[in-house]
């Protein structure tokens, strides 16, 4: 067997046994099917719903709403962490905006967003812009101050400048942890998005959770939240095969090995 597969029968092992062992007690009625339904029939109803079509259309809307705000986000808040990482004056006017709302739940801004553009997409997608842009601004801007002293010295007296200095030095110096910083974004902005569907929106994910809420309709409650982590699964797996092509150099990192011990 191929380490590859062995990684991912060993990466799937925890999921497996809590999906089986829900479908176990649910169905011997150790768990309360009002409240806990098994795993089968929250997959039967996922199919169901997609089959009818309604579940597709709020899937679409979600995954729309999440590109468009982590797009612009990740321009903006790259931008913006590259040059405070940089410029320190810069960085000294940003710091103390940044540092005061990144903290704050976004999702308590969407009423005064929804005040200010009415209720709507726009509402629904700065709210989850914030959420990225704020994280990608202090993930970049950490990326930039971490960059060894002595590369950037080296790379200047062999003239790195200016714009060479930001494609051929800064960029590849911070790809990886650029990378998981923007993986991190999106991540929290498809929370931040499942969030403001569930309270203010009558489309996507979010909203079909609080619909089936309302009903009383457990299993598709369970739908909506498996639905949801699956696509955060799916963030994931994308970020993961593009790391090697968007960062051909990474591939041949290997980790040394130690030299065995040799008896005394």
């Amino acid at each position: 067997m191929s380490p590859a597969v062995l990684r991912g029968l060993q990466a799937w092992t925890i999921p497996v046994i809590v999906i089986v062992l829900w479908e176990i007690t649910t169905r011997a009625g150790v768990l309360d099917q009002r409240f806990f339904v098994p795993m089968s029939d929250v997959i039967g109803t996922t199919v169901e719903q997609l089959a009818d079509g309604r579940l597709g259309n709020d899937i679409a809307i979600t995954i729309q709403r999440l590109v468009i705000s982590f797009a612009v986000a990740a321009v903006l808040g790259v931008a913006i962490g590259i040059a405070s990482g940089v410029w320190k004056t810069f960085e000294l006017l940003i710091r103390p905006v940044t540092d005061t709302l990144y903290p704050l739940p976004k999702i308590a801004v969407l009423p005064l967003f929804i005040i200010i553009v009415g209720r709507g997409e726009v509402a629904y997608i700065l709210t989850a812009f914030a959420t990225a842009f704020f994280q990608i601004i202090i993930s970049t801007r950490a990326s930039v101050r971490n960059i060894d002293s002595e590369v950037v010295e080296a790379g200047r007296n062999f003239g790195a400048t200016g714009w060479r200095y930001v494609t051929r030095l800064l960029f590849p110096a911070i790809a990886g942890s650029l990378f998981n910083g923007l993986r991190l974004g999106m991540a929290t902005c498809l929370i931040t998005l499942i969030a403001t569907e569930f309270v203010g929106a009558e489309t996507g994910i979010g909203a079909m959770i609080r619909r089936a809420g309302q009903q009383f309709a457990v299993d598709q409650m369970y739908a909506g939240l498996a639905l949801a982590g699956v696509l955060g699964l799916l963030i994931n797996l994308v970020f993961r095969v593009l790391e090697p092509v968007l960062m051909p150099w990474r591939r041949g990192v290997t980790k040394v090995r130690r030299p065995a011990a040799t008896a005394a």
